[in-house]
């Protein structure tokens, strides 16, 4: 594998070097964006992680061995999104028929109470990171490979470098001051060769994550949780995350939020994240016929999503928690009578003020609440998304985070990776919300967006989708749902059309530049209050994604919004 892998990398490294565009106003996808086969698709936000997962599924590999490949790979060349001290959740639908969600989402620290401060970046703002034990955990379950085989291409990736391109070069750019801030000493050795931003092109390696991956390679996650770089994170963090904090860590297997859309059935993450609003919003849109109106961004169609989801979010808002923590009502949120009457509200010829939305009650829909221990809000900025289906149908959709950009900037000495800032993510304690159930807690996870989602065509994948974006990931997930569904959109035409983001906490209806200048007259008569950006903006993700057509070709697309790649076997 690594001769081959070796001569792939040169060849994209060649792409690159030609000086292909980054961003573009129009919508066609760049050489490698979009990929078609038989024997196995993989899409993802970086061309050589592209080529890490379409190698272990040429080697013979299923796709949760690809996707856990892609998952380091992403590690080392997206170091800035996600990475060893990051954290997600990724939904795995099997051809055996297994179906299940895979929590790895990070804890706070045991010592913290509902009074602890909290800080931005620093170790104060790390919580125990979960990646690992989770590619850990579904390789040992639901693997066929090594650890050790599939971190080698990450390895290769970190020892041998790759080009900087212009979207790593613009995320050093953006936190050059931090990385630049004695603070954050290790972070800026690491990142800023010689004091300065990598230019486009120039080698990027990390021998120090080398070494990290060939320890966790050749002694398991356990040397990460209890070993050597257990002792280098609880030092990294000043003790803020302990030895005994790392060694408590486990990532768990939870059941999927489960829903249906036109014949569709859909799985998607459960609390603590937002698969439940995917669910209710596609739900709450089921009421009504898009396809009347012929087009996608048809402006009654944008109104009808962005009011169902200012909706679902609502409903969410006040019940979905840590379910190790506290009842959250699923069944209820994802009830289809409960989504009818949500329906009601959605007038034509109006829209719901946001800061006005009614929060509807789940619970009188709910059938059984997800119970205390299955198993455990500010949105997370920095994210990436793996898709990937093999020859045999086994799909993984996979989200995985730093939180912020570049995390909480603390890199652990000697080992080449930077933690993550979920502990940002919590509320701060506020004696007039002493109901407030996203406060810091011992082992608590604190509550974000991310939405990895599969589609099921009668029991057969048909759709393997997320993104990153923040707040906007539940709201692009549908819409690139609706767009395939309601309006046969091919899977290209899904991704890179125009996207809006829609919520009962934003004041503003948010445009991607691209819809027309009519629609956007008709949604301001409506009442929405619009903020425009630009086309292909990177604001509303960078949607990567795989379906499978019914004569069993894989088209695979990642988003022009960043430099994905897409390949098959």
């Amino acid at each position: 594998m690594k001769q081959k892998f070796s001569v792939l990398l040169g060849v994209a490294a060649a792409l690159l070097a030609i000086g292909l565009p980054v961003f573009t106003q129009t919508t066609a996808a760049l050489p490698g964006q979009v990929a078609v086969g038989k024997e196995g698709m993989v899409a993802c936000a970086h061309p050589f992680a592209a080529m890490v997962g379409a190698q272990v599924l040429a080697r013979g590999g299923n796709a949760v061995d690809a996707a856990v490949a892609m998952s380091f790979a992403l590690g080392v060349v997206e170091p800035y999104a996600s990475g060893l001290g990051g954290e997600g959740y990724m939904i795995l639908a099997l051809a055996d028929g297994t179906q299940v969600a895979v929590d790895f989402r990070a804890w706070a620290p045991g010592h913290v109470t509902p009074q602890t401060s909290r800080a931005t970046y620093g170790p104060q703002s790390v919580c125990i990171p979960g990646a690992v034990a989770a590619m850990d955990l579904v390789l040992r379950e639901y693997g066929t490979m090594t650890l050790a085989e599939v971190l080698a291409p990450a390895i290769e990736l970190a020892e041998g470098g790759f080009p900087a391109d212009e979207v790593y070069v613009r995320r050093v750019l953006d936190a050059f001051k931090d990385l630049s801030d004695p603070k954050y000493a290790e972070a800026g050795a690491l990142f800023l060769p010689n004091g300065l931003a990598p230019d486009v092109g120039q080698r990027i390696t990390n021998p120090k994550l080398a070494y990290a991956l060939r320890l966790i390679a050749e002694e398991g996650a356990e040397v990460f949780y209890t070993g050597e770089i257990a002792d280098a994170i609880v030092a990294a963090t000043e003790g803020w995350i302990t030895k005994a904090d790392l060694a408590a860590y486990r990532a768990v297997v939870r059941e999927p939020v489960r829903g249906t859309y036109r014949g569709y059935e859909i799985l998607s993450a459960p609390p603590i994240v937002a698969g439940v609003v995917v669910v209710e919003a596609l739900n709450i849109i089921e009421n009504f016929n898009l396809s009347r109106y012929g087009r996608y961004d048809h402006p009654t169609v944008v109104h009808i999503i962005a009011e169902a989801l200012k909706l679902a979010f609502a409903d969410r808002d006040p019940v979905v928690w840590d379910p190790d923590f506290y009842e959250v009502p699923v069944t209820g949120l994802t009830s289809k009578k409960f989504a009818a009457e949500r329906a009601k509200l959605i007038a034509l010829d109006k829209v719901i003020p946001p800061a006005r939305v009614p929060v509807g009650d789940p619970w009188q829909f709910n059938s059984t609440a997800l119970p205390v221990g299955v198993g455990a809000e500010a949105d997370a900025g920095c994210t990436t998304h793996i898709s990937v289906v093999d020859k045999h149908g086994n799909a993984v959709s996979l989200t995985q985070t730093l939180s912020s950009f570049w995390g909480s900037r603390v890199a652990v000495p000697g080992y080449g990776f930077l933690l993550n800032n979920q502990y940002q993510n919590f509320n701060l304690y506020r004696a007039d919300r002493p109901d407030d159930r996203n406060v810091a807690e011992p082992y608590k996870r604190p509550r974000t967006v991310i939405a990895p989602t599969i589609l099921l065509d009668r029991g057969e994948v048909f759709l393997v989708v997320g993104t990153p974006g923040a707040g906007r990931i539940p709201g692009v997930v549908v819409q690139t749902i609706v767009a395939v569904v309601d309006f046969c959109l091919n899977l290209e035409e899904a991704i890179t059309a125009p996207k809006f983001y829609s919520r009962n906490a934003v004041a503003n209806l948010e445009i991607e530049g691209g819809f027309s200048v009519g629609t956007i007259e008709v949604l301001k008569t409506l009442g929405h209050a619009i903020k425009e950006y630009g086309p292909l903006d990177l604001y509303f993700g960078g949607t990567n994604a795989v379906m499978v057509l019914a004569d069993g070709t894989m088209i695979g697309v990642a988003d022009v919004r960043r430099l994905g790649g897409a390949a098959g076997p």
